[in-house]
This record gives C-alpha cells, structure tokens and sequence, in this order.
C-alpha cells in the first residue's frame, strides 16, 4: 500500500515494480559501486549519483512517473523534492529503497565480480578476483 511521507508518496516495493512494469522510470540515485555489484531488474533504469541530479535535470523523462530509489529510502526524499520544484508532477519515493526491495523479494541483479567485502564500511573493498 503506497503511503505518504509529508506531501511526497513513497510505494512500497511491490508497488513500485508494477509500476515499472507499467511503464514509469525508476531513478536509482545510489552511489556506482552499490549498482554496479546489485541493480534493480526492472525495464527502465536510470542512473545518476544523488547530488547530480540536479544538474541532468533536463535528461529525466517528464512525460513519465519517476520512481526515486537509493539504499534506505533516505536520500530519495531530497531528490523528490528537488524534482517537484523543478516542476516535475509524476514523481514517487521507492520505501525502504534497495534494502526494502531486497527483502520482499523484487528482482534484483547481481554482478559478483562487482562485489565488496571487508568487515566494516571504512574497509570495504572490491573482492579479488581468483586467476
């Protein structure tokens, strides 16, 4: 069920996949390491870093709904305002972002040579590769 946080509507998970499958755009504002090693398997994805959305504002779509998503959920409300000051009318929140989408099960695809390790954020690290 979608909700509303503030005046901004975020979709849950599934409701957001049916979208894309209808034909809005999700905006995956996460950083490339996070997308290079997992993405949202959905028919249009968009990529662009979150503090650089507002500079290739004039590249999203607004003929259709955008479906902003990061990690967490968290920086996707900055970005929907931006968006719906620039005048965007169509626009939503993934809730939860990735992590949320994970856990319910959405597609997701994964690059395992992309992969991190490490035991903490300060050493993350990409996995060697073995030859």
């Amino acid at each position: 069920m979608s909700f509303s946080v503030g005046s901004q509507l975020q979709y849950t998970p599934r409701e957001a996949f049916q979208r894309c499958l209808e034909g809005s755009v999700l905006l995956d504002i996460r950083p490339d390491w996070l997308c290079k090693y997992k993405a949202f398997d959905v028919p249009q994805v968009l990529y662009c870093l979150w503090p650089e959305v507002g500079q290739n504002i004039d590249k999203l779509p607004a003929d259709q709904e955008i479906i902003v998503a990061d990690s967490s959920g968290i920086q996707s409300r900055e970005i929907i305002e931006m968006l719906t000051g620039a005048g965007f009318k169509n626009i939503a929140g993934l809730g939860g972002g990735m992590v949320e989408w994970e856990r319910d099960g959405m597609p997701v695809l994964l690059d395992n040579q992309a992969r991190l390790s490490g035991s903490c954020m300060c050493q993350l690290k990409f996995r060697e590769r073995k030859q």
